[in-house]
């Protein structure tokens, strides 16, 4: 049995979605797969692998292109690898190291700087090199608990902030202009297409799971459109007091923040409100008056994998003028393995590979993880994943790296 990776075309890209959504228990719906041809994929950067016996796809895989924005606001190509799958009936025969590895050698030779993630299972990805560089959180509370101690919004305050609802078209129209702004000022979020939008309010029925279709409601303050929810909500009857299910909320600013959260804990009828995917550092817990109330269960989101080392360290910018030497250690890149000079002026960094004994050893992995300031280094130190080879160098480590917002990819793919 001989296992040969082919590319993607229009003529085998029906038996590559199937095999695709049967990699993860599902069957697919054929409108389905015209939606993803259409909206999302990009032939040539998709991977079929085949059972040359049979000549059946086995194994699936392949990239979306996306735009990545990192600390300081600059933004850079991205690798989002997604549609990784490989059949029961051939696992462990390398299919999926090597659909792995040639996702990432194509990424390279596009110029993407960084590849990243959603994990299906977070111990696959780390002996590719990922680490997780973005931490979200999902939410339940009861919104009788709702009410707010504390608020950006001071009783003089002169906005004249308010929400109102729009439809499905109008939303359209209106939610991309306000996730982009989103998007420039925070670290760990990626572009989305007009394509990518329509794959995103997709409404029919059937993706509903018996809850209402889609609601949109917009903050405005000032003439300016600042945030939106987008929501389901789910009854088993007219007299239950049913839950709303947050799909996506996002705010530009402090204001509408918290003028979206007062209208969602003010709707009459819901017992419960939910919310997926919340950014780890979301000032909503300290703005209530019982915070214990806010039930928080932490998940792994983004999973980040520096294609370029250099060039993605050059990208950002740090909090800590210094200069650091830091060593890579990798068993799935030799040709990144080394030392590399970290040297940091005026926020802006410069990046030189280096024979000199290192100040702290990390694998590419870990570097990753701490390069958008979702994780600090001191854990990854104390965890042993981190070695400090000088005095000082910990502090460094921490002060240039550390960020004044946690990173959030609000953007599921």
């Amino acid at each position: 049995m001989t296992i040969e990776l082919r590319s993607v075309t229009d003529e085998n890209f029906v038996e590559w979605r199937k095999a695709v959504r049967q990699g993860f228990g599902i069957h697919v719906h054929p409108d389905d797969i015209a939606r993803l041809r259409n909206d999302r994929a990009e032939l040539d950067r998709l991977v079929a692998a085949v059972d040359t016996g049979s000549e059946r796809i086995v194994g699936t895989g392949g990239a979306d292109s996306y735009s990545l924005t990192v600390p300081g606001g600059a933004v850079i190509p991205m690798a989002g690898v997604a549609y990784m799958t490989t059949s029961v009936t051939h696992r462990r025969q390398g299919a999926f190291s090597r659909m792995m590895n040639q996702i990432h050698d194509e990424a390279r030779e596009r110029g993407d700087i960084v590849s990243g993630l959603w994990a299906s299972q977070s111990h696959l990805y780390s002996r590719f090199d990922y680490g997780l560089g973005v931490n979200s959180y999902d939410w339940e509370i009861d919104p009788i608990f709702g009410s707010f101690s504390h608020s950006p919004i001071s009783a003089d305050d002169e906005s004249d902030a308010h929400v109102y609802f729009v439809d499905a078209d109008e939303a359209a129209a209106i939610l991309p202009g306000i996730y982009e702004q989103m998007r420039q000022q925070t670290a760990g979020s990626v572009d989305r297409s007009p394509g990518r939008w329509r794959y995103q309010l997709f409404d029919e029925e059937r993706v509903r799971d018996g809850a209402s279709a889609l609601f949109f409601a917009i903050c405005e303050e000032d003439g300016e459109q600042t945030g939106y929810v987008v929501y389901r909500m789910r009854r088993k009857g007219d007299t239950d007091m049913g839950t709303l299910e947050i799909v996506e909320q996002v705010s530009v600013t402090e204001t509408a923040h918290a003028t979206m959260w007062r209208f969602l804990m003010n709707f009459d009828l819901v017992g419960k409100i939910t919310a997926t995917n919340r950014p780890a550092d979301d000032p909503l817990w300290w703005m209530l008056a019982d915070p214990r109330r806010l039930s928080r269960k932490s998940h792994d989101a983004l999973w980040v994998r520096l294609l370029d080392i250099p060039k993605a360290l050059e990208a950002r910018t740090y909090n800590a003028d210094a200069q650091l030497k830091i060593g890579l250690i990798s068993e799935s890149q030799p040709a990144v393995a080394g030392t590399y000079v970290l040297d940091i002026d005026d926020s802006q960094a410069s990046v030189k590979k280096t024979t000199d004994n290192p100040d702290v050893i990390m694998t590419p992995a870990d570097l990753s993880a701490i390069y958008m300031g979702g994780a600090t280094p001191g854990p990854l130190v104390e965890a042993g994943r981190i070695d400090i080879v000088t005095t000082g160098s910990l502090a460094k480590l921490h002060g240039m790296f550390s960020t004044d917002s946690a990173p959030w990819c609000a953007h599921y793919f």
